[in-house]
């Protein structure tokens, strides 16, 4: 097993406290599923020999199937608290797996690779083995499409994010609490969206609210008259039709509001525990705190409402058993209970079930950031952007999140305040292109409100674009060197725009014989520096160096190698001045290429 990558001490203390209450509860639903079996046998029994009892009968028959419908929720409720501890011991296990560089637990974000996006494929962000799949911690989809989000475009507010994130690392428990209760669903299935249910229309009309009230009146002067044998079977049985036939004209309304209510029951419960999570736990930051306002303190709050709406579930719940949905309709009008308690609930919050549930995925993002911070804490800071497009980049230590830490070689960066571009020269494998996702990689990250890889992080608040892999497209008939332009002029046009805009580039015009890729590079960095962008760029072509000769916000940095004999070696360290080894004649010799 390869060393951790961070300590797991945490983890494995917390799994040794959860194997307890597992064994706990599995014990309690062996035990909850035999009283089930035994209550729901003595409905059969009771009826059969209690039949010729008539009204006596039928009230311990009614008093058994609610003692056994308690008994159910009382297994389901176990059940419930079964499946809280696993998720909190895989969340443990998989953090210990992810400390061995085994990050296959947590989604990859494949869905949303995308070339044309301005980093985000050149810099793997997403895909088995990427920067996503190691940060990632959302437990619903939504949560991911969050974090998402927030990567690729980054948020109006980063250095709150990152205040945010620093509180909640050191709440381990609470926040995997948070997740656990998250995850009580496979990941697809919450896509169901509560505020899908505000949307939808359940037509309540005004007889309904007088049926309401009448007919459970009407039921319980029904079944006493015929309890005290004031009328007959067949009398009963007429009132009962008069009762029934209303409930009927609407059954097509509320069999549809019931299975709403049933699609967002899980998600209901789920979003109502992480409120009351959040409700419970105290925090500093502002972010944090704003949330807890619109959360908790605001008119019509998400903790009222999702409080009012799991009732109506759970009203719902008790139409699934149909002997027990017709005692109810018959004595309580149930389901006009039911459409009109939903219309109110809709127009007491409908317009605020989208935001509570933003909030509360936008959590998800911040836990992903907040145990970065915690297994990184020793190689992450919080980092500083500032406004000015010219501000000195001064990059401390800086490396990339994905690299082992026993690999990882740091390294430090600057450009001054009138320093718009870096070219970096460097033999072949010394770490040019690492260097340049690092940098990307962070940038987007700090944009995105998270720590970032290194110990000093200031940059200017800038949007990324970057132009380091490119392919061409048979079906759309695009040569590799056409393609190549195409990125490079969508790049230009972000600057044209206005834009504030890095530029991150790796070896360009690669489509191109020498001669022109020479003269193109140069030629575009000149364009590149006139129109006052920033950023840098890997080449081999030496001769671009020399545009630090002409213009002072052009400088030049390198990677070196080390050929002793037959021997290689490389220390990733990049450095001021222009590289003089290269070693490409080196490696194909090697490799027996060619002949030495």
């Amino acid at each position: 097993m390869t060393k951790e990558n961070y300590s797991t001490a945490f983890y494995k203390k917390r799994i040794e406290e959860l194997t307890i209450e597992l064994k706990k509860y599995t014990k309690r639903s062996r035990i909850w599923v035999a009283v089930r079996l035994i209550s729901f046998l003595s409905i059969g029994i009771l009826a059969y020999f209690t039949y010729p009892y008539g009204g006596y009968s039928a009230l311990g028959i009614v008093a058994t199937v609610i003692l056994f419908l308690i008994f159910v929720r009382k297994s389901a409720e176990n059940k419930d608290r079964l499946n809280y501890v696993k998720a909190l011991i895989r969340i443990n296990e998989n953090e210990i797996k992810g400390s061995h560089h085994d990050f296959s637990s947590f989604d990859d974000g494949e869905e949303y690779i995308n070339p044309q996006h301005p980093f985000s494929y050149d810099m793997d962000i997403f895909g088995k083995g990427s920067f996503f799949q190691l940060f990632n911690r959302t437990v619903t989809k939504k949560g991911e499409k969050a974090l998402v989000k927030r990567l690729l475009n980054g948020i109006e507010t980063p250095l709150e994010s990152a205040e945010a994130t620093d509180e909640l690392k050191d709440k381990k428990e609470w926040y995997q609490d948070y997740l656990a209760h998250g995850s009580t669903l496979n990941k697809e299935a919450t896509e169901v969206s509560i505020a899908d249910l505000a949307k939808e229309k359940y037509p309540v009309k005004s007889w309904m609210k007088i049926m309401k009230i009448v007919s459970p009146i009407l039921a319980f002067v029904a079944f006493a008259a015929y309890y005290f044998d004031f009328i007959g079977g067949i009398h009963f049985a007429i009132a009962a039709i008069i009762i029934f036939i209303p409930i009927r004209q609407s059954l097509k309304t509320t069999n549809q509001l019931h299975q709403s209510l049933s699609k967002v029951g899980f998600r209901v419960a789920a979003m109502r525990n992480q409120l009351m999570r959040m409700e419970q736990e105290n925090f500093s930051s502002k972010l944090m705190k704003d949330y807890h306002k619109e959360l908790f303190q605001a008119e019509n709050n998400g903790k009222q409402g999702l409080t009012e709406l799991s009732k109506l579930v759970k009203q719902a719940e008790f139409r699934n058993n149909i002997l027990v949905a017709i005692v109810l309709n018959f004595f309580f009008a149930w389901d006009f209970r039911l459409l009109i308690s939903m219309e109110k609930w809709n127009n007491q919050y409908a317009s605020h079930v989208e935001r509570w549930e933003e909030i509360v995925y936008e959590m998800e993002a911040l836990i992903s950031g907040a145990i970065f911070r915690y297994n990184f804490e020793k190689n992450t800071t919080a980092p500083s952007l500032t406004d000015k497009k010219d501000g000195a980049i001064e990059l401390i230590k800086l490396g990339h999140p994905i690299i082992p830490l026993q690999k990882l070689v740091s390294n430090d960066f600057t450009l001054s305040s009138i320093q718009q571009f870096a070219i970096v020269t460097g033999p072949n494998m010394a770490g040019k292109s690492t260097f340049l996702r690092s940098i990307g990689v962070n940038l987007m990250l700090a944009r995105a409100g998270f720590h970032v890889f290194a110990e000093k992080f200031v940059f200017p608040d800038m949007h990324l674009y970057s132009s380091m892999r490119t392919s061409d497209d048979l079906k759309d008939e695009t040569s590799y060197f056409h393609a190549e332009l195409l990125r490079l002029r969508f790049i230009v046009d972000a600057i044209e725009r206005g834009e504030n805009v890095f530029i991150i580039l790796d070896e360009i015009l690669k489509g191109t014989n020498s001669k022109d890729k020479e003269e193109g590079s140069a030629k575009f960095l000149q364009k590149l520096n006139q129109l006052e962008a920033r950023g840098i760029i890997a080449t081999h072509d030496l001769s671009l160096t020399n545009l630090a000769n002409v213009y002072t916000s052009v400088v030049n940095k390198y990677f070196d190698t080390e050929i002793n004999g037959d021997d290689i070696s490389f220390d990733y360290c990049i450095r001021n001045g222009v590289a003089k080894n290269m070693n490409a004649s080196f490696l194909l010799r090697k490799m027996g290429l060619i002949d030495s």
